[in-house]
């Protein structure tokens, strides 16, 4: 099999391997990518980087199994390398100086895509190398700095003041006017007691004179009729 048509392939596949792990890098970064317009067009333009290069390798090998002189794979990296081009253009206007892991390495891309488009024009026999040739290693740089932003993302870390803030929030008590949580299981009221009431034990101690100082004996009061079925009659002393 022919080198080029090897390198190609193996190309092809790394490249749609690493989209989706630029995606899933995304997920788990720092540094707000998904919501920071200037990071997000970063996002974009390095998933460009593994995107054309995988769709440029596919076009490579159908062009050199169609017979038709390269005419496939010069249209489709002539197109391919104006979009990056045109990208790359609008990506440095738009972020300006911004901090973006990878930004001042996206310099080099206008220049390397130029180089795409211009090597689809190259005749055949005109250099020591073919052209598919020279678009494989203009690629491959392509690729190249696209995993060198990847892994500049991946490896960045959170800024003092986004760790401060957080640990500001997780540590900060509540104010004494602050609303509550409401209650858990463990604060819960208990539920009022069901069933007939609880009699209360009889008080107990000495028992209450019946006599004013210095004044005749109290009347004994009369039982009252719950209390006749309950105890026994009494006998009177004075009457005895």
């Amino acid at each position: 099999m022919d080198p080029t048509v090897t390198f190609y392939q193996t190309l092809s596949g790394t490249s749609f391997t690493l989209l989706g792990l630029w995606f899933g890098v995304m997920q788990f970064a720092h540094g707000n990518w998904r919501s920071d317009p200037d990071r997000h067009a970063a996002t974009l333009h390095l998933a460009l980087k593994f995107f054309l290069p995988g769709v440029l390798g596919l076009a490579s090998m159908l062009g050199t199994t169609a017979g038709d002189n390269g005419l496939v794979w010069r249209a489709t990296f002539a197109i391919g390398g104006a979009i990056g081009l045109v990208e790359s253009l609008r990506y440095l206007l738009r972020t300006g100086r911004a901090r973006v892991p990878g930004r001042r390495l996206a310099v080099l891309d206008p220049l390397l895509y130029a180089l795409v488009v211009a090597a689809a024009f190259v005749p055949a026999g005109t250099l020591a190398i073919s052209p598919l040739q020279i678009e494989g290693i203009v690629t491959g740089l392509l690729f190249i700095t696209g995993l060198c932003g990847v892994w500049l993302a991946f490896a960045e870390r959170a800024s003092e003041s986004t760790t401060t803030t957080t640990t500001a929030a997780t540590s900060t008590p509540a104010s004494p006017g602050s609303p509550m949580p409401p209650p858990g299981p463990a604060g819960v009221a208990a539920a009022a007691p069901t069933g007939p009431p609880v009699p209360h034990a009889a008080p107990t101690g000495p028992p209450i004179p019946r006599t004013t100082p210095g004044g005749p004996p109290l009347p004994r009061p009369e039982p009252r009729p719950e209390q006749m079925r309950n105890f026994p009659p009494r006998e009177d002393p004075r009457t005895s």
